[in-house]
């Protein structure tokens, strides 16, 4: 992100759409009043191109070349942080300042478990051409506010078939705001931003600095899945959750192997394993950040993920949870 120096945008602030690879697709700007509202809008290629046509001096070659392109948005805003943390689940919002905003409370990812913030840029941009980059993730969709929940039933009918196209792709919508925002709100189309700017950033931050939260595991891999303001894990800092120890711990004292390019072997012996033992029907806690509330449908998730992405660095992740998960129950019965 960057400020613009001078102009006629002078002060406005500005968004880079970087895709997984690095490039840089598009430079959103915009300008905001004092509550943080949009007052401007505009691209820095429009901006460059307004300043050449202006002064009478031809366009850069790559500028004409840009602007004959039918499309300039063609990643999501924080794409590129997804070649950085491989495997983190994704809260994916509308508007590239609300993905800051997300990232200012509740910081980059610290662990495996913690969210990595994205932006889709507008409504009509939750598309399978940009979501398709975030195969294999629990995504957890935030949709902004609209009259009569427009925008909340558009994105969830499409997530469920992008879920059917994106094998061990988890779609998760929150319907917290649809729930408790005044009419008002919805009419106006606020969003997740508008409520995080009333709150002090710095107690978000430290409370997840001393806490992590456990992250709840979904039921089944293709599926799309409302979260209520009660299950929320966004939000479950405001009311901290019981700790519940069932099972004993401990230390895991033999690492995870780096994995082969093929996992049949390991995906055998661990259904193997699972198969011959009698599953907890309580909490388990996985380790210092993970509460498994239903043992036996994480691991139906988990194995299924693993079979569909056999061999994928990706999704090593998946393998290496069941591999923990089979040391913890192999210590407690111990």
């Amino acid at each position: 992100m960057g400020t613009v120096a001078n102009g006629y945008r002078a002060g406005a602030n500005t968004f880079p759409f970087i895709d997984i690879k690095g490039n840089v697709r598009a430079v959103q700007v915009k300008q905001f009043d004092e509550q943080n509202h949009t007052t401007g809008t505009d691209f820095l290629h429009s901006i460059i191109e307004k300043y050449h046509t202006r002064n009478n001096k031809p366009l850069p070659e790559w500028l004409e070349a840009y602007t004959k392109q039918d499309k300039r948005i063609t990643c999501l805003f924080g794409e590129h942080l997804l070649s950085k943390y491989h495997s983190n689940p994704v809260a994916l919002v509308e508007a590239p300042k609300t993905a800051v905003y997300g990232t200012l409370y509740f910081g980059l990812p610290e662990t495996p478990e913690s969210l990595i913030w994205l932006a889709v840029y507008n409504k009509s941009s939750f598309s399978f051409d940009k979501l398709k980059v975030l195969q294999g993730r629990f995504v957890y969709v935030f949709p902004d506010l609209s009259k009569d929940g427009n925008t909340f039933k558009e994105w969830e009918t499409k997530a469920k078939e992008y879920e059917s196209r994106l094998p061990g792709t988890r779609f998760i919508f929150s319907d917290l705001l649809e729930q408790l925002a005044p009419e008002r709100d919805k009419s106006e189309g606020n969003d997740l931003a508008d409520y995080l700017i009333k709150q002090d950033w710095r107690l978000f931050r430290k409370r997840n600095i001393q806490e992590q939260a456990p992250q709840p595991e979904p039921e089944k891999v293709t599926k799309v899945t409302k979260v209520t303001h009660q299950q929320n894990i966004i939000f479950s800092h405001v009311e901290p959750l019981p700790k519940v120890e069932v099972f004993k711990t401990g230390q895991i004292g033999h690492p995870i192997r780096e994995q082969p390019q093929n996992w049949n072997n390991d995906i055998a012996e661990l259904e193997n394993y699972f198969a011959s033992i009698e599953l907890p029907t309580q909490p388990i806690k996985l380790n210092r950040w993970s509460t498994i509330t239903d043992c036996s449908l994480f691991i139906e998730s988990h194995l299924a993920t693993v079979k569909a992405n056999n061999g994928k660095e990706t999704f090593l992740p998946y393998l290496n949870r069941l591999q923990e998960l089979k040391q913890v129950l192999t210590i407690n019965s111990n």
